[in-house]
């Protein structure tokens, strides 16, 4: 038996469940219990065990949510597990696909957490969301989306991966950029309340609201990640299509990626009462912390990491706290990123990075 919040789950191998996914589950359940209300339509459309809908009836108030689980012998699973919890349900044995087209029903929050990507199912999800709408969505092909299989990234998402240091920020932001174009087709714009890359996923909580400006305003958020392999400048680049150009740093052609959400990567009032519901909760505290490190995130696109630019500078490797120190003396915004432990987030741009580092070695 797998005991986990509330939820009692029988490990019987018929139904797929991952232990470690148990702090994306403590946030999916406390961001639930945050924004839901009695009335609120939940929708669980990839359900295994159907421990996540278990979670959200018993410890986020939600009444009779909805269980989508496709696999006829994981259904059955699925349905002894909600007996063994006493949670009323419509477990439905189909997929997402078969039961967007034919339901009338409208969600006020769904979570989408497929074996894979995300592709197959948004367009769909789409259909069955309500103005206001919040999609909890992740997906594990990190390595599709990190640019290990940059030819998948493109044919899936649409998107130019880049596969170097900045792939857990990048790829997090080719995901939400995927589901603000498909957003954009059905008349939806979109806000990030919270996102996480974190051990073998990435999951985007967004807001979805209707018209046709908040679509397009959406979609003006869109943009390209210019990198540059010598000297590992960025440079970011909103709009429709990418222009060439050179490298400010070093003057080398600086190749491009994406398009990818060039937006926010979280609400920083949402994260804020997420740390407080959190913070006490003893069994949720690998959640806490990562909603912790979360909150203080500078919102400037991607971070610098600390030991490949030593190596481009032909440095010997430093700690990223004192460069981060080095860098809050000299008056910049810095911060750590949950995304790389090797990293930091700051407005100092490449150039007072790189300064700093000379000062530490210095």
């Amino acid at each position: 038996m797998y005991i986990e919040g509330k939820a009692r789950i029988r490990e019987s191998g018929k139904a797929f469940l991952n232990p470690a996914g148990k702090a994306s589950r403590d946030l999916s359940v406390a961001y639930v219990e945050l924004l839901a209300t009695k009335k609120s339509k939940v929708l669980d459309a990839t359900a295994a065990t159907g421990i996540r809908a278990i979670r959200y009836a018993k410890e986020s108030g939600i009444n009779n949510p909805t269980i989508l689980e496709i696999n006829s012998i994981a259904y059955k699973a699925m349905r002894q597990n909600l007996t063994l919890n006493k949670v009323k349900a419509d477990a439905q044995n189909t997929s997402v696909q078969e039961f967007a087209n034919t339901t009338e029903q409208r969600f006020d929050f769904i979570d989408l957490d497929p074996f894979g990507g995300i592709t197959p199912y948004i367009f769909d999800l789409m259909k069955i969301t309500n103005n206001g709408a919040r999609l909890m969505v992740t997906a594990t092909d990190v390595a599709v989306l990190c640019g290990a299989d940059s030819k998948a990234c493109m044919r899936l998402y649409d998107s130019k991966p880049i596969h170097n240091e900045l792939c857990h920020e990048s790829g997090m932001r080719v995901m939400i950029g995927y589901i603000a174009r498909v957003a954009g087709q059905f008349g939806f714009g979109m806000d990030v309340e919270l996102s996480v890359s974190y051990m073998h996923y990435m999951r985007a909580f967004v807001r979805l609201a209707h018209g046709a400006t908040a679509a397009y305003n959406t979609l003006a958020r869109m943009g390209y990640l210019r990198y540059c392999d010598k000297c590992c400048n960025r440079e970011v680049e909103i709009g429709f299509l990418p222009k060439a150009i050179e490298c400010k740093s070093c003057k080398a052609r600086m190749a491009s990626y994406g398009r990818m959400w060039m937006g926010e990567l979280k609400d920083q009032k949402v994260v804020d009462q997420l740390q407080v519901r959190l913070k006490d909760d003893e069994c949720k505290k690998e959640a806490a912390k990562l909603v912790s490190v979360i909150k203080d995130e500078l919102e400037a696109p991607f971070y610098y990491h600390i030991p490949t630019l030593t190596k481009k500078m032909g440095t010997s490797s430093v700690s990223p706290y004192r460069v981060a120190d080095a860098l809050k003396k000299k008056g910049f915004k810095v911060s750590q990123t949950h995304m790389e432990r090797s990293a930091i987030k700051s407005d100092a741009g490449l150039i007072g990075v790189r300064d700093a580092i000379k000062l530490v070695h210095s």
